[in-house]
């Protein structure tokens, strides 16, 4: 037997509160032909595990290179032979009639609801089907989306001649999700050698089903399909795998250049590197592209940044000419404004700090505090903390003690803590140091050495321990002398413009050395990178460390708050930035459900991408306060009762304050320009009240919406650490109401096509998880 693909992580729920995890596979058996499996984890023979380790890393890999012209067929056609297989859940190919994939409710362990991907496979025997599985979240805290695990099938399939091709069902009653379903239409003979053929276009190996929608000679065509094909072709491979591991950091430095609509007279399709694109991207959407100075330097700074135009243009292209005019209506709505929303309701922060004295009181005879954890986070997240207790206050809301320990256990905590920070630091610095003396003596000989990636997030997976490293070192180096150096526990003594911005590594060495506290904040960065390998380092986490390091102002207490901070951040910094994707998408959601006359203005003039909004959510607005209300805005996001999301209604109360400003935006560059304008110039209390208005608002309307069109009840004002949801079976009569209600109520009230899915309500209704 061989295995062909597996993904880790799924489920068999049979009891919810402890589910058997395994393996989903796809198999190929001599004689047999090729199997649907999950085998359970706790089956496979030891001997054997690797060799499913191995496959669901090269799964990932296979999806990549199946979209490229000359695809890696050894990461799908080498010999992984499994003995066989006694105990799974498993069916042939031949007999799936349908695939369906939807959001449901299930338990954790905890006993708290959560909503996951659930699969779902209908055999064609009559009332077959396999048992459910669940998409749980990896070992990083992240969820498999419907999107991913429908991505993630459809390369399978197609591997092996199999089209996943939508089709339409009635709603089965008794099913609790919104199901979307698939059957698998053989497209050629459905073998090993057909089916693994090199010869076949990528196209037709990947998404070919889109493709043949396209007309071929289209400009959607080119780009839209074939995807990083398009820059394959034009700049090689290297550079193009380069281009998807630093997209998304060129996307915010993007994001700046607020001139593309200006009078210049240099476009940025005219430099050297974007020329090969000029032929594909037509006149009307070159107009988008013209120069500033930071979009030239820009260029010279990623090589690939053409790919980038290319592909933001090929996007702009399949909307021009069908983008509809912004209708009257949309631009004179003030039904969505906060003074409309908040009617009402009131959330003043008036509340006054947690204080010093306050805080010592609740400590007992054991050092263990007397106050529930609940409470302690209502009066942080409602007044804040002063400044001279954060440094106790944070150690709690960041989880590095426990709210429940008393004063021996967490000296303990300490002690401990201490002593694997210095151990983390001791192995990297011998090997740097080891490594730096061997540098210094090639170059004492005589010998060039390498040229250093300067760019962050553009390392070399395959590269060797000492050289990632290194390079790691370097990188966070570059970032440190350049972070917060206004703060003045940043500052040299000696401040010029050249201290800044050092450019050699002797230059930052020296800027380094000048200030104990900026050595500090390297160590840590590099450290980090040593206690979480794999994540390594990526620009911005330097600028989520430096507030932690200002409190604290100690590495070992700094490191260990910073490590707990990245477990609630790290998603944002995942190298195909599925995390940051993820978020801008529940943000266009949240615009979408309470301001739908904001969302189709900005969909009509080519802002709804919210790229101006990608820095906010990256660094969590760290760039947009002040440094001070930095510190006070996340330690009311790490308190927050409402929800783990409330970055996301922040982000929701800032376009909402600047509503009409926004509306009168009349292009893509105006609302970018206005986006970055307002940084340093958001006052935080007003945000924060605006913000937890909006959460009450969304909060009723999605509970109603809920209801509405799921059938599902959002108890959301009960006593558990998560909201409960409740299922409910309405009747046949109730349902005709409702839909009555809709063709005769708000059905005309929102701008057409702003109505959120069932899907997209399902997206909403998980930003009410709370921490």
């Amino acid at each position: 037997m061989q295995l062909l693909f597996a993904l880790a992580h799924v489920s068999l729920r049979t009891d919810e509160l402890n589910p058997s995890l395994g393996y989903l596979c796809l198999m190929e058996q001599e004689g047999i032909g090729y199997s649907f499996s999950w085998v359970p984890r706790s089956k496979i023979p030891r001997a054997e595990l690797e060799i499913y380790l191995e496959v669901v890393a090269k799964t990932k890999k296979a999806r990549k290179t199946l979209s490229e012209e000359h695809p890696d067929y050894t990461i799908i056609n080498a010999p992984h032979k499994l003995s066989t297989v006694t105990e799974s859940i498993s069916t042939s190919v031949d007999d799936v009639e349908t695939i369906a994939l939807g959001r449901d409710l299930t338990l954790n362990g905890g006993g708290d609801e959560i909503c996951l991907t659930r699969l779902v496979v209908a055999l064609q025997f009559e009332g077959a089907r396999l048992p459910d599985l669940w998409f749980e979240k990896d070992e990083l805290g992240r969820e498999a989306s419907i999107v991913d695990v429908e991505d993630d099938l459809r390369g399978w399939f197609a591997a092996i001649g199999r089209d996943m091709t939508k089709v339409l069902r009635e709603r089965d009653p008794e099913e609790t999700a919104v199901l979307q379903y698939f059957s698998l239409d053989a497209r050629i003979p459905a073998s090993s050698s057909a089916a693994l053929d090199p010869s076949l276009s990528p196209s037709k190996q990947w998404g070919g089903a889109w493709a043949a929608a396209v007309p071929e000679g289209s400009i959607i065509h080119r780009f839209g399909s074939l995807g990083f094909n398009a820059v394959t072709h034009i700049v090689g491979q290297p550079i193009a795998t380069k281009i998807e591991d630093v997209g998304w950091n060129m996307l915010e430095r993007f994001s700046k250049v607020t001139n593309y609509a200006k009078n210049t007279t240099v476009q940025v399709l005219e430099h050297p590197l974007a020329r090969p694109f000029v032929p594909y991207i037509p006149q009307n959407v070159r107009s988008y592209f013209l120069s500033s100075a930071e979009a030239e330097a820009l260029l010279e700074e990623y090589e690939p940044a053409g790919q980038y135009i290319a592909r933001f243009a090929a996007d702009l292209q399949s909307r021009l000419g069908r983008r509809p005019a912004v209708p009257a209506a949309v631009l004179k709505d003030r039904t969505r404004d906060y003074e409309s929303l908040a009617a009402g309701r009131v959330q003043s922060r008036n509340a006054q700090p947690l204080s010093a004295e306050q805080w010592t009181s609740w400590y007992g005879a054991d050092g263990k505090l007397t106050v529930a954890e609940h409470e302690i986070r209502d009066i942080v997240f409602a007044g804040g903390v002063e400044n001279d207790v954060r440094v106790d206050v944070w150690r709690y809301l960041l989880r590095v003690y426990p709210y429940d320990s008393t004063e021996a256990q967490r000296a303990e905590i300490s002690r401990a803590h201490r002593a694997k920070y210095e151990d983390i630091k001791r192995d990297w610095r011998l090997i740097y140091d080891d490594s730096s003396r061997a540098e210094a003596a090639a170059l004492a000989a005589g010998t060039p050495l390498p040229h250093r990636e300067s760019q962050a997030g553009d390392e070399r997976e395959d590269a060797d321990v000492v050289t990632k490293i290194r390079e790691r070192k370097y990188r966070v180096d570059k970032d440190v002398v350049r972070t917060d150096r206004t703060v003045p526990f940043f500052a040299s003594a000696t401040e010029g413009e050249d201290d800044l911005n050092p450019v050699t590594p002797a230059d930052m060495v020296e800027a380094i050395a000048a200030n104990p506290n900026l050595e500090m904040l390297s160590n840590i960065l590099v450290s980090y990178t040593m206690y979480n390998f794999e994540l390594g380092y990526v620009q911005g986490m330097n600028d989520l460390l430096a507030p932690i390091l200002v409190v604290m102002r100690d590495e070992n207490d700094s490191f260990w708050c910073f490590v707990e901070f990245m477990e609630m951040t790290q998603s944002n910094f995942f190298r195909d930035q599925s995390g940051m994707r993820n978020q801008l998408r529940r943000l266009e959601l949240l615009i979408k459900f309470i301001d739908p006359f904001l969302f189709a203005h900005m969909e009509a003039t080519d802002s709804i991408n919210l790229f101006c909004c990608f820095r906010w959510l990256l660094i969590l607005f760290k760039r947009e306060f002040e440094f001070s209300d930095t510190m006070r805005l996340w330690e009311s996001l790490w308190a927050c009762p409402l929800t783990k999301h409330f970055h996301l209604f922040v982000a929701l109360a800032i376009l909402n304050q600047s509503r009409q400003e926004l509306m009168a935006c009349s292009a893509f560059d105006e609302t970018l320009k206005y986006i970055n304008d307002l940084s340093t110039h958001i006052h935080l209390d007003s945000t924060l009240e605006r913000a937890h208005v909006l959460f009450d608002v969304f909060k009723e309307r999605v509970a109603v919406a809920a209801r509405d069109r799921l059938a599902v009840d959002l108890a959301v004002d009960a006593p558990t650490t998560n909201d409960v949801l409740r299922v409910l079976t309405p009747s046949p009569k109730a349902g005709r109401e409702r839909s009555r209600e809709r063709e005769s109520g708000a059905a005309g009230a929102i701008p057409a096509g702003t109505e959120c899915s069932d899907e997209e309500l399902w997206e909403l209704i998980a930003l009410l998880e709370r921490r």
